[in-house]
């Protein structure tokens, strides 16, 4: 069960740069890495909601049909998503105009502007105007801390096209006015990706 496009959220942190920025001075090692994130909506978090709502709907199922509900979402229990980033992915992840566009295939609404705040660190702010997700403001900031260690944040202020019984149960869909807060550490584990997707 996922957040709908909310996960773009995501991509946004990984993929944050601008034109005529200098390369970041640190590329991440080629290998597994795991992400743990943490998302807020008006002050709530959503990985939280997100388990208590998949728990609620496996609780409805027959046995059987929970079985094979469980099976095919995964186990809970699990933490940090896991991707397998290869060595030509690494050196992209230092590239200011290939990151740029990757982000901006992939939030083809959002107008970001760039700032490198230091050799390791890029600042940015935006607009998003996407009627189906989010229409706001926005900023954050990406820091390669070491070879092992990614930081991103993001923060928006707008509105939400917000599915039904997001926030609260029984609450309806529509477009709320919502505070994003996104954050999220990516640290390397080892160079054997094993059976992680690729980046």
């Amino acid at each position: 069960m996922t957040l709908p496009r909310l996960a773009l959220i995501s991509t946004l942190t990984l993929a944050t740069t601008a034109l005529h920025a200098q390369p970041l001075s640190t590329t991440p090692e080629p290998g597994l890495w795991i992400s743990e994130s943490s998302t807020m909506i008006n002050g709530m978090d959503m990985q939280a909601r997100m388990r208590e709502m998949r728990e609620n709907m496996l609780k409805s199922l027959p046995p059987e049909q929970r079985a094979m509900a469980e099976e095919m979402l995964g186990t809970d229990g699990q933490v940090g998503e896991r991707q397998c980033i290869t060595a030509e992915t690494a050196q992209t992840l230092t590239d200011p105009e290939a990151l740029l566009r990757d982000a901006q295939e992939n939030m083809p609404r959002c107008q970001l502007t760039i700032a490198q705040s230091a050799d390791d660190a890029l600042k940015f702010t935006g607009h998003c105007a996407d009627p189906d997700g989010f229409t706001g403001d926005l900023n954050g900031s990406i820091e390669m801390i070491s070879s092992t260690e990614m930081r991103s944040t993001f923060n928006g202020q707008g509105s939400y096209a917000l599915p039904a019984g997001l926030l609260s149960q029984g609450a309806e869909a529509g477009d709320g006015e919502v505070t994003l807060t996104h954050q999220q550490v990516s640290r390397w584990q080892s160079a054997d990706c094993g059976d992680a997707p690729a980046y």
